[in-house]
């Protein structure tokens, strides 16, 4: 009888664990599915006609219609190169105010060092609407509006913020024998910095530029606040929407074609840096 009764308690405790992980399954591949079709949706529709994306648009269709990529590209191209250009030099220029301003922070003593960096992490703390109005201001006055440039100082003087903290966090964590070791050898501070500290943490600057770049590319309320009249100077996100949805807004497979357009750089960034931005998320994790 006891035999049994173990029996019926080992089936019993092994079918609800069964059933608890059926469930998890289920739920996640019902969450994995809510969040690819949507993306699929929007490839296979952009290849379609009008009248086919009236008739069906949940399902992929055939032939496709190539035009609409062509016509898309007619249109944002010019916003794509915008934001490439933007990033580019938003990029290089905050991670290097920022990773110049983190080792300083992390291996020079200097007067105030303490009082600057936790004004570095208040600032952090503050909200960017908060400061939507003043910068517009400002960037009215030395009339800078209206120009792409209003769109790429912010990546310089924002940016580097956020940036300063966790490259500083970084540079503590690495052992001081290397610096020593490089002073006594003769090397200046900016041999140091460039020799040593830069090339022990390119997977967090790289990961730190996809961030950067993610954010720049779907950035839609700075560049529609700074630019009003000037449209041609507009980045991708804000460009989509006064090109395409006041010119094709009857044409959704065109629009969607857009969106493809829009996404493909940043894909095509990740798939190329996925392994350094994994790597900088564990290592930032890890010595954090």
């Amino acid at each position: 009888m006891e035999g049994k009764y173990l029996r019926k308690s080992y089936w019993r405790a092994n079918w609800s664990h069964i059933l608890g992980q059926a469930c998890i399954h289920l739920t996640m591949a019902g969450l994995l599915f809510c969040m690819i079709y949507p993306f699929l949706m929007s490839v296979w529709c952009a290849f379609k006609t009008t009248v086919e994306y009236d008739v069906s648009k949940f399902y992929p269709t055939l032939p496709l219609k190539l035009s609409n990529v062509s016509a898309a590209f007619g249109k944002v191209g010019g916003y794509v190169f915008n934001t490439i250009a933007v990033a580019v030099f938003g990029v290089i220029g905050s991670l290097f105010i920022s990773s110049l301003a983190s080792y300083a922070f992390a291996t020079m003593r200097f007067p105030g060092k303490k009082l600057f960096f936790m004004m570095v992490v208040c600032l952090i703390m503050i909200p960017g609407c908060l400061t939507l109005v003043p910068q517009f201001l400002l960037y009215k006055e030395l009339h800078l509006n209206n120009k792409l440039i209003a769109i790429l100082l912010p990546q310089l003087t924002m940016q580097p913020v956020g940036q300063v903290f966790l490259l500083t966090m970084i540079f503590k964590s690495l052992p001081k024998d290397l610096f020593n070791a490089a002073d006594i050898d003769g090397a200046s501070q900016f041999q140091i910095y460039y020799n040593i500290a830069i090339p022990v943490s390119v997977p967090i600057l790289i990961t730190q530029a996809i961030m950067q770049i993610n954010g720049l590319w779907n950035d839609y309320l700075w560049p529609m606040t700074v630019i009003s009249t000037n449209y041609e100077s507009l980045t991708i996100s804000a460009g989509l929407v006064i090109e395409l949805r006041t010119q094709y807004s009857q044409n959704m497979p065109v629009t969607y074609a857009g969106y493809l357009i829009a996404s493909l750089p940043l894909v095509c960034l990740f798939l190329f840096g996925n392994k350094f931005y994994i790597q900088g998320l564990m290592s930032s994790s890890i010595k954090m």
